[in-house]
């Protein structure tokens, strides 16, 4: 062969090296999906209309963390994060075809912080499937930890489980008023009947002091027939288990109807926000008994967590900035899940799988600085998933002021709350 010959012959080599370099190159990128060398993808599915629109800030409040973290840090480890919103309308059957569109068409990273229970439950088999990363999800149902961890290792909740908050109101009444005749207003879904057997376990051997239980449809705003049962069966106590409309529904509907049972409420109506739309609306709140895990920029405002929110909504989410100044607890609760998404991520490796985010999220100890001071996250993982739940304390809180006031907490942190 010719020097010619031989020049073409390394040439070709050369060619054939880069070649399989870049075909590797691509090859690596692909593996994990969403993730290039500047950028990470994820995205989920929130109710922006429908039944549960009042929780449509949480995701645009977890968005400007991240547009923080992109401005302040340039990302995670030189990757900026995108966040895709979607609007399920809180409807299982706009889930699932959202969902598969974020991994077969989008190629999302991990689906990150997605809200509602149904949803949820509609969408882990698929994503499980898949080894697609569920995680972070706003919902405090049973199912995303515990024996559900062991069958679906992919998913994950954040918020303290509703069961074990709905316990502490039953252990509350058992101590406090033993004798209570209680009402309970639930939603009827997996949801409400978890709140709803956390309630019973709570009460123990005075589970009997249920005098009636009524559902309501997530669909259906109008609850005025389920109070006027209750009210009739001679319930002194009202437990609400429902999603903000239906639970402000009841409150105002009760007090119209001269109704003033002691009210439990759960922590996921408990926002400063609807509190005082029931109360401009006519409800009497004041000793409404709830509980909480967030940092409250209203009864807090000096605490860390809320200086640092007050800045990053001003800067990266001008929009939510009325919201937030009236107490709006679902802004700090996006904050909140938006800095444990990137605390994992910051865990995850310099090159991060799905499998290393997850390996991260289950091996957390950490305090969160839009969290209850004094609460921390903490997750473990030894073969079999012991604690898949970031949040398991509470402490009780209280209204008083009526429209123009605000919850004040009471007691110690509970630990362990399951």
């Amino acid at each position: 062969m010719g020097m010619k010959g031989k020049s073409i012959a390394v040439l070709a080599a050369v060619a054939a090296v880069a070649a399989i370099a870049v075909s590797a190159s691509g090859a690596a990128t692909k593996a994990t999906p969403g993730v290039t060398s500047s950028s990470i993808l994820i995205g989920g599915t929130f109710p922006l209309t429908g039944p549960a629109s009042l929780y449509k800030t949480i995701p645009f409040a977890e968005k400007a963390y991240f547009d923080y973290i992109n401005d302040t840090k340039g990302g995670v480890n030189g990757r900026k994060i995108t966040f895709e919103i979607n609007d399920d309308g809180y409807d299982p059957s706009k889930t699932v075809p959202l969902v598969q569109q974020m991994v077969e068409k989008d190629n999302v990273f991990a689906v990150v912080g997605s809200l509602g229970t149904a949803p949820g439950l509609a969408t882990w088999d698929y994503l499980n499937k898949r080894k697609v990363p569920q995680v972070l999800l706003a919902t405090g149902d049973s199912y995303w930890g515990y024996s559900g961890a062991r069958k679906y290792p992919w998913t994950m909740g954040w918020q303290p489980v509703y069961p074990g908050e709905a316990k502490l109101y039953g252990r509350y009444i058992v101590k406090n008023t033993p004798n209570a005749k209680i009402g309970v207003l639930y939603q009827n879904d997996a949801f409400g009947k978890n709140y709803y057997a956390g309630l019973r376990v709570g009460l123990g051997a005075k589970k009997g002091n249920i005098v009636d239980a009524e559902s309501y449809d997530a669909t259906n705003p109008d609850v005025t027939q389920q109070i006027l049962a209750m009210k009739a069966k001679g319930a002194d106590t009202l437990a609400i288990f429902a999603i903000p409309t239906q639970a402000i529904t009841a409150m105002i509907v009760a007090t119209k109807i001269g109704w003033n049972p002691q009210v439990y409420l759960g922590n996921v109506s408990g926002n400063r926000i609807f509190m005082l739309s029931a109360a401009g609306k006519g409800a009497n709140v004041d000793g409404v008994i709830s509980s909480n895990y967030i940092t409250s920029n209203t009864a807090q405002p000096n605490a860390a967590g809320s200086k640092l929110a007050a800045q990053i909504v001003a800067q990266y989410a001008p929009a939510l900035q009325a919201t937030y100044n009236n107490g709006d607890a679902n802004v700090m609760y996006g904050l909140a899940v938006g800095w444990t998404f990137v605390y994992a991520l910051q865990h995850a490796g310099k090159n991060p799988t799905r499998a290393s985010l997850m390996n991260a999220l289950h091996n957390m100890n950490t305090t969160n600085p839009f969290i209850y001071p004094g609460m921390r996250e903490q997750t473990s993982f030894k073969g079999k998933v012991h604690d898949n739940f970031p949040l398991e304390q509470l402490i009780m809180t209280k209204w008083a002021g009526g429209a123009s006031g605000d919850w004040g907490t009471f007691g110690s942190i509970v630990n362990k709350v399951r």
